[in-house]
């Protein structure tokens, strides 16, 4: 390359170095204020509404308001107010409103069309508060999953298992799902259905555990216990009977009437069979 070709490329670069440097500062002197401004503002906001979460989780705390419907509120508020933040400062850093409306119409446009599945878990969030199939402190089954409902946010509901698995199911399945709400009314059915010998006198059997059943503290249907012979298995009768618990005892309600039933089968000498194949020997 001829030296006068060098120099002249050289002189170019350093023009437009020169030039890049000049709009520089003076985009930093024009607009570099508005968008430390901008920033400034933005970060002040978005303390100032997670305040207000936390006062509106306050308030909803000490009023009478559904625990389903606490964190849910508070988080709509959150974003609502985040949202005004995010304008304000863009308004700040010098966003025209024209541009800033056209913006946000094609932001809130491609958010739509990507997180529809999101929009239908607020929108099942929002069923879920003003129809109430469950809520908070439920226990509650949906598909194979069931558990104690500890919390409903705007995507998804959480569940705690008795296993003290946390379970996070998306507002939507719930919707599309059958839920079993096993805390809908204040009490729970026990079905019990106990296997006894064919040789076993049934009316006796049948005395004896209505005796049992009508003696437990836990049971409540003391005066219209049903109790009676649901079939004849391949190597057992059965006897169904079903006793109302309080729901929050079900589990003590159901440990201790098994307990009960098998010691006192045991002392009536009541045989309680188990599957068996019986082989005839064939004459020779």
């Amino acid at each position: 390359m001829e030296p006068n070709a060098v120099t002249k490329v050289v002189t170019d670069e350093i023009g437009i170095t020169a030039k890049f440097m000049e709009d520089l500062k003076m985009f930093a002197l024009t607009k570099g204020i508005d968008l430390i401004e901008a920033v400034i503002l933005f970060i002040i906001g978005y303390i100032i509404c997670r305040y207000i979460r936390k006062a509106v989780e306050h308030i909803l705390d000490r009023s009478s308001v559904d625990p389903s419907a606490k964190t849910f509120i508070s988080e709509i508020i959150f974003f609502f107010c985040l949202a005004i933040v995010v304008i304000v400062a863009l308004g700040t850093a010098g966003v025209a409103a024209g541009t800033l409306a056209a913006a946000f119409g094609g932001i809130g446009l491609a958010i739509g069309l990507g997180l529809k599945d999101n929009i239908g878990n607020v929108a099942s969030g929002i069923f879920i508060l003003i129809f109430r199939p469950f809520r908070v402190g439920d226990y509650i089954q949906v598909g194979g999953n069931q558990g104690t409902v500890t919390d409903i946010r705007i995507m998804y509901t959480l569940i705690s298992t008795l296993g003290n698995q946390m379970i996070v199911i998306p507002n939507s399945s719930l919707i599309n799902s059958v839920i079993k709400n096993y805390s809908a009314f204040d009490t729970r059915n026990l079905e019990f259905t106990f296997d006894v010998g064919y040789d076993t006198n049934l009316p006796e059997c049948i005395t004896l555990l209505k005796k049992l059943f009508t003696e437990d503290p836990y049971v409540l249907n003391k005066e219209d216990l049903p109790i009676y012979v649901s079939g004849m298995a391949e190597s057992s009768i059965r006897i169904y009977v079903r006793a109302q618990v309080d729901r929050t005892k079900y589990f003590d309600a159901q440990n201790e009437l098994y307990i009960k039933v098998k010691e006192a089968f045991d002392k009536a000498g009541i045989d309680i069979p188990f599957p068996q194949v019986v082989v005839h020997r064939a004459k020779e």
